[in-house]
């Protein structure tokens, strides 16, 4: 939870200053409703009380698609919103909207950046890292080697990206094998079908 109060205190320096009597507001939107994300709602809620001069929100994207992140952003925005802090679904094909938003309201990337957009900054742990640690981990689990599989909610979102060439990284010349990845767009149902299957 430091991390995520660390994360909104530099959104609420950078927001532009709302009017004397409105409190500047942040808007923290993630990539699709997940319980991966609980942590960092409780964090967003924590830093609310931490910071009550600031309207904090925490919002999910009515689908996990990049279509609906920019529709989310742009209503943010349109509503007041003095800065945001998006997790990217899709940062190739998301560029020109971030680089809109960024045009009108401080940008963060957390979670899974978008490097090619105009964003102020990215905010996080590196992937790639967590990749490779990932991969030490199979290592030392397989020291005979063996195939694996790998799962992720979306394929080509910057931190699956990262983390699945950090991993491979790691267990280059081991005899570990990342046979496939495959993703579920955070869909449960086909998350556990992809883990059936194998």
């Amino acid at each position: 939870m430091l991390r995520t109060t660390t994360i909104l205190a530099a959104l609420a320096v950078t927001a532009s200053a709302a009017t004397a009597q409105d409190k500047p507001s942040i808007a923290f939107v993630v990539n699709a409703a997940s319980d991966f994300w609980k942590l960092a709602e409780a964090g967003v809620n924590a830093a609310q009380a931490e910071l009550p001069d600031h309207d904090l929100q925490f919002r999910y994207p009515s689908q996990g698609t990049a279509a609906a992140q920019n529709a989310l952003m742009d209503d943010l925005v349109a509503s007041g919103t003095d800065a945001v802090m998006i997790s990217s679904v899709d940062p190739k094909n998301s560029t020109d909207a971030f680089n809109r938003i960024a045009a009108q309201v401080p940008l963060f990337t957390t979670d899974s950046d978008a490097p090619q957009s105009d964003r102020i900054a990215y905010l996080g742990s590196s992937n790639t890292a967590a990749g490779v640690q990932a991969g030490e981990i199979a290592v030392a689990a397989l020291p005979d080697g063996g195939k694996c599989m790998g799962f992720v909610g979306f394929l080509g979102a910057d931190n699956a990206v990262e983390r699945i060439a950090g991993f491979r990284q790691a267990v280059e010349g081991s005899g570990v094998e990342l046979v496939d990845v495959r993703g579920d767009d955070v869909d449960f149902a086909r998350a556990r079908s992809n883990v059936d299957d194998v």
